[in-house]
């Protein structure tokens, strides 16, 4: 509403100009020192018209030192004729002028008619001045929206689109996000005539679920045509976590698999019990757990043992049988031309795949964990170099994985950053990925996380070009060496005596492996290892699949990795997961090529739970497509070590999910339908 004193109305310019001269200021004007005449100061005009009448907004302002703005003001306002209007003349007293501003009320005024008046205050103070009149100006937010979900406690955009619909003014005002009536955030904007302004305003909640946000623009004077259409309401939702399918962190992902132990079919795995009768019960259920990156190693001391060779030639033959991609590792030793085992082994690679349709022989590593043994850097370098003319037959399907690489310095081994810059500067052009190889004891599980954020780093700080998929070919979890003072052999035992690789503790810390390695962008795991076998004279028992004495048992570790491989496909993109700081849950997300969505996740307080927790571990997941259809299966629900009946949860209207999953347990939330 304009801003009146008196007003008397007359209808000669003459009689407004000699009653100008007997004005004398009222008392609440300001005090005028005797220093300050009309020079002193300046008045600007504005007349603004709209629908119901015109306001007369007066500024008057001075860059003299201690010359005050008036605190009220009086006026005389001539309305110049216009289109055979006579003129008008309008009077009014004791305005109020908080800054040397006032507004009052001409009435109506059609565009473009000249408004002439004569402002006074104080001793004896007159400012004239004249101006068109112009359309008042109609600020419009036609839209005020944000995400459907957003972070708790995390800053995101509100944004408003604010326009200037008449053709005369422009306007500056403030636009004011608000929630329950307290406001969040403003932001000043000035909108042009006839012209539209898309603003961002920050904001942040503190408070969980749905949340109705209001977003009000005021202009900067109160002239606006009308104030009805400032307002617009939107509603975000508050969550925990939030999908980002646009960030990208590996374009094509390998998957999850484990090792195939080449020796399972050799004499030395049926001295222990595994025959042509019972082996059987382990393909199926390896083909039943569809890996999807496995490791198949291959000695040289099968060029002279014919059992051995037997034994590898049938192993791949069943990793090709599950449909996983292969990688065949040289496993150690001498590899060169100068004895004939370079030829020999590019033998039996091509034999693979040219005599025994072995298609998913993808990948190809020289030397198990190098960084660990007398090789050198360059001799690592000559022994893929010298081998490639020998396989150029099948270089289109088969590329160069190189590394292998461990962190041992127990044991003297060499800085792994060296050799990643010695593989970056000297191999890039020959390798296609990198690998490294991580095992920890399960009351160490800074280790894990430790070994695959180092590894990242190292590998992001390369040149661009030498930058290389990065993937773990070993992964395992130790427990404890001895137990009862008596030796409890590899991997050791949990503390009440369990071999490790049959508790549910293995199981969880390998999916907190599994879900943080997708979240640093690695390319692939693969765990070590598969089955029961016999690599050497040793004991190796980290397998999933117990022995063919027991029956070929499933172990906590292969329901788990059966969950992934049945909720996340080879060559989907693994995306990133928004989250709450400072949070011990951790999420990855997968995205299909025809639009299929799986996260996986885990409560890392878990890791040391072997038996059942009361506590439920709630998750809020926005970033989803609304109303959607998942399907819920946590792995060892029931703190069975099994994968639980599957529930469906559905996202609601704003993209969000929320559900329980058991402290001790990992969910998949998926899309694709479970058996």
């Amino acid at each position: 509403m304009a801003l009146m004193g008196r007003v008397r109305v007359g209808t000669c310019a003459v009689a407004l100009a000699a009653s100008l001269l007997g004005i004398q200021a009222t008392g609440a004007q300001a005090q005028v020192p005797p220093s300050c005449d009309a020079s002193s100061y300046s008045l600007t005009l504005q007349s603004l018209t709209g629908p119901q009448r015109a306001d007369l907004v007066i500024r008057i302002t001075t860059t003299v030192p201690g010359c005050e703005l008036p605190e009220t003001l009086s006026a005389q306002v001539t309305l110049l004729p216009f289109r055979g209007a006579p003129a008008k003349t309008l009077t009014f007293d004791d305005v109020p002028s908080p800054g040397g501003a006032a507004t009052v009320n001409i009435g109506r005024v059609p565009r473009l008619r000249r408004v002439r008046a004569s402002v006074s205050f104080g001793p004896q103070i007159v400012l004239t001045g004249q101006v068109r009149t112009l359309l008042k100006p109609d600020l419009v937010l036609t839209r005020a929206y944000t995400s459907r979900s957003v972070l708790l406690g995390r800053p995101f955009f509100v944004v408003a689109i604010v326009q200037e619909r008449t053709k005369d003014v422009g306007l500056t005002a403030i636009v004011t996000v608000s929630a329950g009536g307290a406001p969040l955030a403003t932001q000043e904007v000035t909108v042009a005539a006839r012209r539209r302004v898309v603003v961002q305003i920050p904001v942040s909640l503190t408070e969980l679920g749905r949340i109705r946000l209001t977003v009000t623009v005021t202009p900067s004077a109160p002239v606006e045509t009308t104030l009805k259409n400032n307002t617009r309401r939107t509603t975000v939702e508050t969550t925990e976590f939030r999908l980002q399918e646009s960030a990208t962190l590996v374009q094509s992902f390998a998957g999850y698999g484990g090792q195939f132990n080449h020796h399972v079919y050799a004499a030395i795995s049926r001295s222990v019990g595994v025959t042509d009768d019972n082996v059987g019960d382990m393909e199926r259920k390896m083909r039943a757990l569809h890996p999807e990156f496995s490791r198949i190693f291959f000695t040289g001391a099968a060029f002279n043992d014919a059992d051995r060779m037997q034994s590898f030639v049938r192993t791949v033959q069943l990793a090709q049988s599950t449909g996983t991609m292969i990688n065949i590792t040289w496993q150690g030793g001498t590899l060169n031309v100068a004895n004939g085992t370079i030829p020999k082994f590019a033998n039996v690679l091509i034999d693979l795949v040219r005599n025994r349709g072995i298609t998913n022989l993808r990948w190809l590593t020289l030397q198990n964990e190098p960084n660990r043994t007398r090789i050198t850097m360059q001799a690592y370098e000559a022994q893929y170099r010298a081998l490639d003319p020998y396989i150029q037959s099948i270089r289109g399907q088969v590329k160069y994985m190189g590394g292998d690489l461990v962190r041992s310095p127990d044991v003297g081994a060499p800085n792994q950053e060296a050799w990643f810059q010695y593989l970056a500067t000297n191999m890039a052009d020959i390798l296609d990925a990198y690998s490294i190889h991580v095992f920890w004891d399960y009351w160490d599980t800074q280790k894990l996380v430790d070994r695959l954020t180092e590894v990242r780093a190292i590998v992001d700080a390369l040149p661009e070009g030498a930058r290389k998929p990065l993937y773990v070919a070993e992964y395992g979890v130790r427990g404890l060496r001895k137990f009862n003072d008596l030796p409890a052999g590899d991997p050791g035992v949990w503390e009440d005596g369990t071999p490790i690789t049959q508790t549910n503790v293995s199981a969880f810390q390998h999916a907190w492996f599994d879900v943080l390695a997708a979240r640093l962008g690695y390319t692939g795991t693969s765990k070590w290892d598969s089955y029961f076998g016999k690599y050497d004279n040793g004991t190796q028992a980290y397998f999933m699949i117990g022995s063919p004495t027991n029956g070929w048992p499933l172990y906590p570790l292969y329901n788990f990795v059966h969950l992934l491989t049945s909720t996340v496909k080879r060559d989907w993109r693994t995306v990133n997961v928004d989250g709450v700081p400072d949070s011990s849950r951790l999420l990855a997300a997968y995205v299909g090529k025809k639009g299929e969505h799986t996260i996986v996740g885990l409560d890392t307080a878990g890791a040391q739970l072997n038996a059942l927790s009361d506590t439920q571990v709630m998750y809020t997941l926005g970033g989803l497509a609304p109303s959607q259809r998942f399907h819920l299966a946590v792995w060892n629900e029931a703190g069975d070590g099994v994968i639980g009946p599957s529930k469906i949860v559905t996202s609601d209207a704003f993209g969000v999910v929320t559900f329980a999953s058991p402290l001790h347990g990992v969910f998949a939330l998926t899309t694709l339908r479970l058996a």
